[in-house]
């Protein structure tokens, strides 16, 4: 093949009025991928990087990360209802949201909210947790950063995040890791 390039395509507001979530994804996957770092193209929200992901002509080296907003016993049928059965092997879900992860690594919200979060967090799996944004808000609400924001605070929190213990918290980043690395 001619382009090597590689694509990831992730779901989240390219809108850098609140921070820039490409950068705070670009920091954390640099950890794991120096060298091999994909372009990574955002999408306003699930349904247009979705489309942008499908319509992609750039490359043959393409991925895609969004939300499962779900179980994880829900990917099939979120490869079905999205259509994209036919790309299973490059399609990848943060789960239940890319918030689960912050939870994964509370030690993170203690240093970024220069307050102990970490003790007011449901003491469960983080992938468990129906509603991984709402837990966040709640915690932080009175946090002198303010309510947990999606953009603006999620943005300085992946950047944080050590990507070694994520791959290990979760198989989904894992795979994505593994693909990109091996293709």
């Amino acid at each position: 093949m001619k382009n090597k390039a590689k694509l990831l395509f992730i779901e989240g507001t390219a809108d850098r009025s609140n921070g820039i979530l490409r950068q705070g994804f670009h920091k954390l996957l640099k950890q794991l991928l120096a060298g091999k770092m994909p372009r990574i193209i955002m999408g306003n929200g699930k349904t247009q990087v979705i489309t942008k992901f499908k319509k992609n002509t750039l490359s043959p080296f393409s991925y895609l990360l969004i939300d499962l907003d779900a179980d994880e016993k829900q990917k099939q049928q979120a490869l079905v209802n999205y259509e994209l059965k036919e790309n299973e092997a490059v399609v990848f879900f943060m789960i239940q949201e890319m918030e689960a992860w912050f939870i994964s690594q509370p030690q993170i919200l203690d240093k970024y909210y220069k307050t102990p979060i970490s003790a007011k967090l449901p003491n469960t799996n983080p992938k468990k947790i129906a509603n991984p944004v709402a837990v966040l808000e709640k915690v932080t609400r009175d946090t002198q950063k303010g309510k947990y924001h999606k953009v603006k605070h999620g943005t300085a929190l992946l950047e944080l995040l050590d990507a070694h213990l994520l791959k290990n918290s979760f198989n989904e980043f894992n795979q994505l890791i593994t693909r990109i690395v091996n293709e």
